[in-house]
């Protein structure tokens, strides 16, 4: 899927010239899905709705027209707007049109002053657009397949697997570029008491509703939610440093104890949870050569494994220290 959007953005590039391209998916006249981008050479894919109304891509889904106006970067990725603000550049919108003249697709990106497109380009941009069209919409039936297979059944959370790819990915990104992400372990307290009290349908309520819980306390489209075991989540929190973690560790484990369920008997019950935080940097002070005062930090960035296995000590502490409880690798 992701290789399909790839060639089509390295295509549009090199017929725009432009380093800057941005690809929409378009649901209806107000609203799409930024699908995939290119910036300086890195493909993108964030699969964010963004919605059309009172900006430019309104009027090209009306009109089907090429438009030029003012962009922005949002994502790093270039955004056409109306008026134009601070640090704004000339872009380009072009829809994509399938064989029955609907309008599928928009490409935004900035335009070349040094290479304007020739009329023979956008000729060809137009020959090519039910291609494009169609390699869009062969994307999204690769994304929904993709949704199945990392999609919890239960939770409606990511899975396991789906976790441990991403995680393996937010480090490499953190290797090349820098910054600090953190990883929340939540473990449902006493869980198998609950199943023999009260059912495993009972169970699977509670199941349900800690994820809910979890996915409406996290960033939306920034951090990942997901179901690590039959009793356990994890949430993936890119940006995002240990203080930032603990709070929103608290705050989930706060909310649960205002949930109520029931026994068979209809005997109402709480649940708690316990939670295990760590991140990927670890700050070490040593002293500098040849001084007793002076010190440095020095700073190292944790494997994948390394990283889990201090957050699942910290869960372990948590039980340890009688559940219902964060502890943080600080």
């Amino acid at each position: 899927m992701e290789q399909l959007i790839k060639q089509t953005l390295n295509t549009i590039a090199h017929l725009a010239n432009s380093k800057q391209v941005a690809l929409f998916s378009v649901l209806d006249d107000y609203n799409g899905i930024l699908i995939g981008g290119l910036f300086k050479g890195e493909f993108t894919f964030p699969n964010k709705t963004i919605e059309f109304k009172n900006t430019p891509l309104e009027k090209i889904i009306l009109t089907k027209h090429t438009l030029t106006c003012h962009g922005t970067l949002i994502d790093l990725l270039p955004f056409p707007f109306y008026k134009g603000i601070d640090n704004s550049f000339e872009c380009l919108c072009l829809p994509f049109l399938n064989d029955s003249n609907e309008i599928k697709g928009i490409a935004v990106f900035s335009k070349n002053k040094n290479f304007p497109l020739s009329t023979e380009c956008l000729q060809t941009f137009t020959t090519l657009s039910p291609l494009i069209v169609a390699i869009m919409e062969t994307a999204f039936k690769g994304e929904l397949l993709l949704k199945l297979s990392t999609q919890d059944n239960l939770t409606g959370l990511y899975t396991r697997h789906y976790f441990e790819t991403r995680l393996q990915e937010e480090l490499n990104r953190s290797h090349r570029h820098g910054g600090v992400m953190s990883l929340l372990l939540i473990d449902i307290d006493h869980f198998r008491q609950i199943n023999d009290s009260c059912g495993y349908e009972e169970g699977n309520r509670v199941l349900q509703e800690v994820a809910k819980l979890i996915n409406s306390s996290i960033r939306q489209k920034v951090d990942i939610p997901c179901r690590y075991d039959s009793k356990q989540f994890i949430i993936l929190s890119p940006n995002t440093n240990v203080d930032g973690a603990h709070i929103l560790g608290e705050r989930i484990r706060q909310s649960c104890e205002q949930l109520f369920f029931s026994t068979l008997q209809g005997i109402p019950f709480k649940v708690t949870l316990s939670v295990g935080i760590a991140h990927n940097i670890e700050t070490a002070l040593e002293e500098t050569f040849n001084s007793s005062t002076n010190t440095n930090n020095q700073i190292t960035e944790l494997s994948k494994e390394e990283l889990i296995h201090r957050t699942e000590l910290m869960l372990y502490a948590a039980k340890q220290a009688g559940r219902n409880k964060v502890m943080v690798w600080w």
